[in-house]
């Protein structure tokens, strides 16, 4: 990371000395490029000034360029503040098990299921800071635990897929579809014991096949799966690679993710929400009860939480959270039609966090 950081801040360097003056650099550098009005405020100003002086780092958990945009979110951020991100890409069951273990210490903000960020702040592990948009956000996607400490949702999508239509002929619409030897090899998925997602996609499929999104009818549903040979990777973090290599042709995920691959693949893809049933559900945010440094964590939630930072998300095919900010046209325009979504229902976080664990144990041990 720091071998890339440099040869970037070298070329960079370059060009700005070239195109606009060192003078130029050097304010972008300290973090003094215009702020979009509503951030330019005498509060974020010296937050602002707080969190560089704490060093113009950002240590993130499970927040990778290629997960809902981050990539350019945490690129407006340096660019606005001056402050550059650190991450180390986890799924949300590793995140909640690492800042257990590290009480907390070592990350300023993550990116984890709502369910898991509620237990942090339950147990008094995520900082006690309400962004100054609270009201703005839903009353279900944010909340406060043990000694005030808030967790958020910071955004939503759909479980659906992705099919490489060159490798799959006949595109599958519902899950029920998926039970078939003619996909052998084929599907992708994240691992349960691992991802949030993972977690998601199991009860998307038990909510699709039986109603219940908690029981343990989505479990069963991938062990036949498996038994028919048609699972070919089962992954514990988000990557793309075997379906870019055309290794795996259906890959199951998000709808943002889905269609932001779809416009970055060379090879015609189709996007589907499955049509017997999905889950919607909300991107966990968190910032770390005892991060090293706590005024940038604070700083990057008023940006993430601000029109101007839910708007990122919405760039992406990020839904945001905040019932204000709308995708743009050009980017709805681009999603499956309405109707796709008929059959859609939101996750009930509690509930899911009192399933999940029950759910992991079943899965570790009925599929091997």
């Amino acid at each position: 990371m720091k071998k890339t950081w440099t040869r970037y801040a070298a070329t960079a360097l370059a060009v700005f000395a070239l195109g606009a003056g060192i003078r130029g650099w050097e304010g972008l550098a300290q973090g003094t490029a215009q702020l979009p009005p509503e951030l330019n405020n005498a509060y974020i100003r010296d937050l602002a000034a707080k969190a560089r002086a704490e060093g113009g780092v950002i240590n993130t958990y499970g927040m990778p360029n290629d997960w809902a945009n981050y990539g350019e979110i945490f690129a407006e951020f340096q660019r606005l503040f001056g402050i550059r991100q650190q991450d180390i890409d986890m799924g949300s069951a590793v995140v909640l098990a690492r800042m257990r273990e590290e009480k907390a210490s070592k990350n300023d903000i993550a990116d984890l299921k709502p369910a898991f960020a509620m237990k942090l702040a339950e147990e008094g592990l995520t900082l006690p800071y309400r962004v100054t948009s609270w009201v703005a956000i839903p009353q279900s996607q944010k909340g406060e635990g043990k000694d005030s400490s808030t967790w958020y949702a910071g955004y939503k999508g759909t479980l659906g897929w992705i099919v490489n239509t060159r490798l799959v002929k006949k595109v599958p619409k519902t899950w029920r579809e998926l039970e078939n030897a003619e996909y052998k090899g084929l599907i992708q998925y994240q691992d349960p014991r691992a991802t949030g997602t993972g977690v998601a996609t199991i009860m998307t499929a038990s909510y699709a096949l039986s109603g219940d999104p908690y029981g343990k009818a989505g479990v069963d549903y991938f062990a036949r799966l498996h038994k028919l040979g048609v699972i070919g990777a089962v992954e514990p973090k988000v990557t793309t690679a075997k379906f870019e290599r055309g290794e795996v042709g259906i890959l199951i995920n998000y709808d943002y993710n889905l269609l932001a691959w779809k416009e970055r693949f060379p090879f015609p893809t189709e996007v589907v929400i499955p049509q017997d049933g999905s889950l919607a559900n909300g991107g966990g945010i968190i910032a770390a009860r005892n991060a090293p440094h706590p005024n940038t964590a604070k700083l990057f939630l008023e940006f993430l939480f601000s029109k101007y930072g839910q708007g990122l998300f919405a760039k992406a095919f990020v839904s945001p959270v905040r019932p204000d900010v709308e995708l743009p046209k050009e980017v709805a325009a681009k999603f499956p039609p309405k109707s796709a979504y008929a059959k859609v229902k939101f996750v009930d976080y509690q509930k899911e966090e009192a399933a999940s664990e029950t759910l992991q144990k079943y899965y570790a041990e009925t599929i091997r």
